[in-house]
């Protein structure tokens, strides 16, 4: 069975291990990693060559490159209509999605953020419908800033500082919502998926790592 772009296989409650060999000429990197062979395969190990990776059964590894994944198993039909033992995802490599950009700010965000480029830094939000204002208040400094009705994007305010280790909170005036980050910059960002994801695991920028990962599978 060859699969490609996105690749899931379930295992079969009978079925304790599965070969999976990812035929692969560049870097393949493992972006998620549950299960019993989480320690084996934790995120931002990249994979060499010709690897092949054996699936116990309660694992889910999703990986992030190039090329065709081959699901070598004798009952490959039967475990996919059988059960979710275990899965495995690949994702097939690509540029990093510019819509929203992987490396603005989501303000509806907690966490760690890795910021790229501060010059050109923007704040976006999920939800365009309505009008919304907010407070973006840290190291002594605050700003208000406001989104108009269909508006998603802003620019970050050229007052408030963009340096590594900088806390902001950002409050949403109308609900009182708060959101907190921390800022951690990084030069020359990768421009492929495998490099970016292998970035956002290193810096620990959680969020955007998840945005990656899922810009990725709907794109497929």
């Amino acid at each position: 069975m060859t699969l490609r772009k996105v690749a899931m296989l379930g295992l079969a409650a009978g079925m304790a291990v599965v070969p999976v060999t990812a035929a692969i000429a560049a870097k393949v990197v493992v972006v998620r990693s549950i299960g019993p062979s989480a320690k084996t395969y934790p995120p931002g190990k990249a994979l060499s060559d010709s690897t092949s990776i054996k699936l116990e059964g309660g694992d889910i590894v999703t990986l992030i490159g190039p090329g065709t994944f081959t699901a070598a198993t004798p009952n490959a039909q039967m475990a996919m209509a059988s059960g979710r033992r275990g899965r495995f995802g690949a994702l097939r490599t690509g540029e990093v999605a510019k819509n929203p950009s992987l490396w603005d700010l989501d303000a509806t965000q907690n966490g760690k953020m890795c910021i790229a480029d501060a010059s050109k830094l923007n704040l976006w939000r999920p939800n365009a419908e309505t009008a919304a204002k907010i407070s973006i208040s840290g190291g002594g400094k605050s700003q208000t800033a406001e989104f108009g009705a269909g508006e998603n994007k802003l620019a970050w305010p050229a007052k408030l500082p963009v340096k590594d280790g900088s806390e902001y909170q950002v409050t949403w005036v109308e609900s009182g919502e708060r959101n907190k980050m921390n800022f951690v910059t990084v030069s020359s960002p990768p421009t492929d998926l495998p490099g970016a994801a292998q970035l956002l695991i290193e810096k620990g920028c959680e969020y955007q790592l998840d945005l990656l990962v899922d810009s990725a599978a709907k794109a497929r």
